[in-house]
């Protein structure tokens, strides 16, 4: 019923333009641009057949395009591209459109759908005013080419993202966020015990730890705190020298680094508990299909280590900091904030926030642990933060809660989203207060957007091509 609705959207404006006295022109268009599109696909995947493949490549293929179809070519850098269609005579005055897709080099294919539509798209109307397209690289999870992009090619009127999806969405917004620090000075005592080891975690590329689909997935830190809790609730004796990780902001941390001085007696107890931890993350990275590395190695003795009051201390607060999924209290029941092993049910579809460790460091006498959320609104934010709050007081460590934002869009975009809402016909289609991470959170950071993301596929290339069309046509008259 979804899908009847978008295409018979499509087709009644089509068909409008048509029987209108200067709609034939336009519907001739239409179907050049139908024509276009075609084309353009099929170039696409004849030059680009494999799964994966390299942005340079793409932008080559870009370069002549452009020029095949008297495209402005803003910018080439390393990571983006910028093409530009300027105003037609008359609509120099109207308001501008920006389009935006990513080519993502590890899902060729599902890249070069949204890239054929907005190519097409980008050709644009009879009449129309300023028309850019930014072409971003997303490699291994990362979304470099959106980093990169200079502020000045995202200024426009109206910024729309183009993203494959194998259903047809509108989002029209992000969701609430904000961040937390949990803190504490670092008092430092000598080494008691005589075997320093260090535990380390890496996994690869960049991935988004507010995806519903895959909010469960390994966080270093987690896992290595989760380790030293458990061994530290069994009584085993170890004293924590330091912990720390890498992390680039928006993602789930890439490596994670403990070193921790334990007891002769307690050696063999360390390398049990971790070998079991070892065997849980290797199950799950079979599952996930992915790659990590999880090791448990001799090391130096560090000069000092965290005063032993310190360390339970953090080591409390990483047993009870549980992240991941939080719902607000039902009647007679208490506030859930789920463990990210927990499997996902059917009823579990209204996700109210979620909540992850972004970053520890006890680097420069202080530890600092950082955690992030995200949240359908204000209120449920506020709920978790003061979650956080109690389980920091009862470890005797600080928390200052950072003030609230929307990752996006960070501008009215009303007019914008009533276009394509009425358009495509369905509420079942339209959603606001998207969680995951996209580019739009990351291109919304630099500057203010008036902002929707348009997602489809090249099934309804056709469609979207005559709805993303038809608002310019609007725009310009």
């Amino acid at each position: 019923m979804k899908k009847f609705f978008v295409f018979f959207t499509a087709f009644v404006m089509m068909l409008s333009l048509a029987l209108s006295g200067c709609g034939s022109a336009d519907a001739d268009r239409q179907e050049e641009l139908n024509d276009s599109l075609e084309k353009t696909y099929e170039e696409l995947t004849a030059t680009f057949s494999g799964e994966t493949g390299e942005y340079d490549l793409v932008a080559e293929y870009l370069q002549s395009w452009a020029s095949k179809n008297d495209i402005t070519i803003a910018a080439n850098e390393a990571n983006y591209m910028v093409l530009n269609n300027p105003a037609t005579e008359g609509s120099e005055d109207e308001k501008s459109t920006t389009l935006q897709c990513m080519i993502d080099t590890s899902a060729f294919s599902k890249s070069l759908q949204s890239l054929s539509i907005s190519l097409t798209s980008l050709l644009g109307p009879l009449e129309h005013g300023d028309i850019t397209l930014l072409i971003t690289e997303t490699t291994d999870g990362e979304y470099k080419g959106a980093a990169a992009v200079d502020p000045k090619y995202l200024k426009s009127d109206n910024f729309i993202n183009v993203e494959q999806n194998d259903d047809i969405e509108l989002h029209t917004s992000g969701s609430y966020a904000c961040s937390a620090s949990m803190t504490t000075d670092i008092p430092e005592s000598e080494p008691y015990y005589g075997n320093a080891y260090t535990i380390t975690m890496k996994i690869s590329g960049y991935h988004d730890p507010f995806n519903n689909d895959t909010a469960d997935y390994p966080n270093p830190v987690e896992v290595i705190g989760n380790l030293l809790a458990s061994e530290k609730s069994s009584g085993q004796l170890f004293q924590l020298a330091s912990f720390n990780c890498e992390a680039k902001a928006g993602y789930v941390p890439t490596s994670a680094t403990a070193v921790v001085v334990i007891d002769d007696n307690d050696i063999s107890s360390f390398e049990k508990k971790f070998k079991s931890s070892y065997n849980n993350m290797k199950k799950k990275f079979e599952e996930l299909e992915d790659n990590f590395v999880y090791t448990f190695t001799a090391a130096d003795m560090p000069g000092s280590v965290i005063s032993n009051e310190t360390s339970d201390n953090i080591i409390s607060l990483m047993y009870t900091l549980k992240t991941g999924k939080y719902r607000p209290a039902e009647e007679d029941t208490e506030d859930t904030l789920e463990d990210d092993s927990e499997e996902s049910t059917e009823d579990d579809k209204e996700i109210y926030a979620l909540a992850e460790i972004s970053n520890v460091s006890t680097k420069g006498g202080k530890f600092k642990l950082t955690t992030s959320f995200r949240g359908t609104d204000e209120d449920i934010i506020k709920e978790l933060s003061d979650v956080y709050l109690t389980i920091s007081g009862l470890c005797d460590i600080s928390y200052k809660k950072y003030d609230n934002y929307m990752t996006w869009p960070t501008k009215d975009n009303t007019e914008l989203a009533a276009y394509f809402t009425e358009v495509l016909g369905s509420e079942e289609t339209v959603f606001a207060g998207k969680m995951e991470t996209s580019e739009c959170d990351v291109l919304a950071s630099k500057t203010s957007l008036n902002m929707i993301s348009y997602q489809c596929n090249i099934h309804h290339g056709e469609a979207a091509l005559a709805n993303l069309c038809g608002f310019m046509n609007t725009a310009a008259e």
